[in-house]
């Protein structure tokens, strides 16, 4: 644990995992006062952990019974590649903002990494499905808790949704604003812009 705040009643504590030798995890637990254990929700930001322009999310969350712990999957929020990439591929790179920049599919920062980890043979897809299984050994070790639901924003909603399907034991909760990805509808679509970090090896079929 590295810090902890408090506002009203409602408390956020920081904390940094260390996992896989030279890995490390930036990690937030937002809980209520109360007198008895509430369930523990998972919730997924679009890019990386909480922060305070995703409070009315949370808020929500806390309002509904749950406390929440939010994390930085590898590459983004806290552990974000301190890079901008440039691409001849792609003039109009260098004309976007740095948040879209960084997971531009063509050529950002993070398909580099994208590309490199299937080449070692570990697709980062999977990679963040690990870091979810490490939020939630953390939860249940270290708060006591097995988180019981799962919540995610933006592109997040199809890795949440594939969490919940590995771990039955945890609900994924609806969000209005997000559709899961479909490879199958990518193809059919001819879409050429789609979330990289979802890029596996034969992952592209039409049923």
């Amino acid at each position: 644990m590295i810090g902890s705040t408090k506002a009203q009643d409602v408390s956020l504590d920081k904390y940094l995992l260390h996992h896989d030798k030279l890995l490390r995890m930036p990690l937030l637990f937002i809980h209520k006062d109360s007198p008895q254990k509430r369930d523990v929700l998972l919730w997924l930001g679009d890019h990386g952990k909480a922060n305070a322009l995703d409070w009315p999310q949370i808020k929500m969350q806390l309002e509904a019974g749950y406390d929440v712990v939010t994390f930085d999957l590898r590459g983004w929020g806290e552990t974000r590649m301190q890079y901008t990439a440039v691409s001849p591929d792609d003039p109009s790179l260098g004309k976007l903002d740095p948040e879209h920049a960084y997971a531009n599919s063509i050529s950002g920062v993070l398909a580099n990494y994208v590309y490199n980890s299937l080449l070692v043979g570990r697709p980062y897809f999977f990679q963040m499905i690990d870091d979810s299984q490490i939020a939630l050994q953390f939860s249940k070790l270290k708060l006591g808790r097995m988180p019981a639901a799962i919540a995610a924003e933006g592109d997040n909603y199809t890795l949440a949704g594939s969490i919940a399907e590995i771990f039955p034991e945890i609900k994924l909760v609806p969000s209005p604003s997000a559709k899961a990805m479909k490879w199958s509808e990518l193809v059919e679509n001819k879409q050429e812009l789609w979330p990289i970090q979802y890029l596996l090896p034969n992952g592209a079929y039409v049923h």
